[in-house]
């Protein structure tokens, strides 16, 4: 599949990180080689136009799409860390990706999904819970019955509807 040959250019898949999950006791989820999606890549979809998500992964098992007729989601399930996860590729009105949410069977922990995405992105969650990668915001929810990963697009510079603080 194109994500798994990607996978090693975009992000160093394999390359040993330092270990910085705090949750004590909770163990990453490792990739298999039976996985379809390595979760990394995701986080290179945000901002792409829909045919590079169509190129890299299809049209996938489901689309929504607007009154006037634009794309809004894309769903496609697969399997990530040897778990089954199903996600949803969303899109702004231009039709580049504007974030993906990702869920996780119940049989994944919060401390488990946490410590994942400590290690993929060989960053601490900030204060609020986040963590920001080089090109997402992502964030952990507990939704009836599964976990949800939600990644948005990470921006430099803040938003119009922010107050400027001096």
């Amino acid at each position: 599949s194109a994500s798994l040959l990607l996978c090693p250019v975009l992000t160093g898949c394999g390359d040993k990180k330092e270990d910085t999950s705090e949750s004590a006791g909770a163990e990453a989820l490792t990739p298999q080689d039976s996985d379809t999606m390595h979760l990394n890549m995701l986080f290179t979809l945000i901002g792409t136009p829909d045919v590079g998500v169509t190129e890299l992964l299809g049209d996938g098992i489901d689309q929504k799409y607007r009154a006037d007729g634009s794309l809004k989601m894309r769903t496609f399930d697969g399997t990530a860390c040897g778990v089954d996860i199903t996600f949803d590729v969303c899109y702004d009105e231009l039709g580049d990706v504007s974030s993906v949410d990702v869920d996780f069977p119940s049989s994944v922990s919060e401390e488990q999904l946490s410590a994942t995405v400590t290690e993929l992105t060989g960053r601490k969650p900030s204060k609020d819970g986040k963590w920001q990668a080089e090109t997402a915001i992502i964030s952990l929810a507990k939704a009836d019955g599964y976990m949800c990963m939600t990644l948005e697009p990470f921006s430099a510079e803040p938003d119009s509807d922010d107050p400027v603080q001096y």
